[in-house]
């Protein structure tokens, strides 16, 4: 399908990899929503772009149905004669908030509660969205000779596919776990679905200071985001890639 004149949400997107995903659907041509809770982040990048083509509702908190709702009718409101492309699922937290504890040793294992809230977060939030943006791609016009109506790209990561973090890596991996069946489920609609499984990307999240911090194997390095970003662009633009995660680590394995 086609990016240049679409409307794509991007969750996630004040910073990190949603941040340069923004950046590069703005340049070729889309209109873009972001859903994220980093307010400040979030309205600098739509000072930044323009307020014509990037629109920030506020806080967003994808885990809550309310929250996404109202987000995704003030982006309608904002962008009336827009037809909706789909919806790039970028966010998501690494660890529970410290306050909740872990229990067992130094209380270093994790707890329900902990556990609770990262799926609550990463899985049930993708979810959410992905199902709400899905509703409004169902009332697209098919855009082109395949019946396509539109796009849902979510993120999970290499440490779901290999087995790291308890909490983390099992919500990501609900996350790749979810790609086929709901291609399956969409794909009569014409609605396509995909999920990348990032390794160790330079964003802000990762400590550069660092020694520990793995590499891909090659090239021996982190990922650059704009590498990131053109794998999602290329995604929407490729009919035939449905139902699957694809790995963007450099070899490299959790």
């Amino acid at each position: 399908m086609l990016i240049k004149g679409y409307l794509f949400i991007v969750t996630g997107g004040a910073r990190g990899l949603g941040e340069q995903v923004v950046r590069l659907l703005i340049a070729h041509g889309a209109f873009v929503s972001i859903l994220d809770v980093n307010v400040n982040l979030a309205e600098k990048l739509v000072d930044e772009l323009g307020h014509d083509k990037c629109y920030f509702h506020g806080l967003t908190d994808v885990s809550k149905e309310s929250d996404v709702d109202n987000a995704l009718k003030k982006t309608i409101a904002q962008f009336p004669n827009v037809i909706f492309g789909g919806a790039v699922l970028s966010s998501g937290i690494v660890s529970p908030p410290k306050a909740l504890d872990g229990y067992g040793p130094n209380f270093s294992l994790t707890s329900y509660q902990q556990f609770e809230h990262v799926i609550n977060v990463n899985l049930l939030g993708t979810y959410c969205v992905a199902q709400k943006v899905s509703e409004i791609l169902l009332k697209n016009e098919p855009m082109n000779q395949d019946g396509e109506r539109g796009i849902i790209i979510t993120v999970s990561s290499i440490l779901g596919l290999d087995g790291l973090i308890v909490g983390y890596g099992t919500s990501k991996a609900g996350i790749a776990g979810l790609t086929l069946p709901l291609a399956k489920e969409l794909s009569p609609f014409g609605i396509r679905v995909m999920s990348i499984a990032p390794g160790v990307f330079d964003t802000p999240i990762v400590d550069r200071s660092s020694n520990t911090t793995p590499l891909a194997l090659f090239p021996k390095r982190l990922g650059n985001p704009n590498e990131f970003a053109d794998l999602v662009l290329q995604i929407i633009q490729m009919p035939m890639l449905n139902g699957s995660v694809i790995r963007l680590d450099g070899a490299l394995r959790a």
